[in-house]
């Protein structure tokens, strides 16, 4: 039987079998719409005060330490909204 969990399928199958990619998956496939846009809320506005700390100008967006959450939220609310 394969899995559901994106995370096990990414690590099957995807030739960016980044762990940090995966571990973002990780926390946060389980949860449901609700919770993933409060997930979203809470990583974007850590998001937001790294983008305007002195010294993080300039650098690029990979460079946050939300970066791969960021990536798992949006692509999880996608998946629940119009995959499943």
């Amino acid at each position: 039987m394969t899995s559901n969990l994106l995370s096990e399928r990414l690590m099957a199958v995807s030739p960016l079998r980044n762990p940090a990619m995966i571990a973002a998956f990780e926390r946060y496939e389980l949860l449901g719409i609700p919770e993933l846009d409060t997930a979203w809320d809470e990583v974007n506005a850590a998001f937001r005060i790294w983008v305007e700390t002195p010294g993080n100008e300039g650098r690029p967006i990979r460079d946050a330490p939300q970066y791969w959450d960021r990536i798992a939220i949006g692509s999880l609310q996608e998946r629940r909204t119009w995959w499943e």
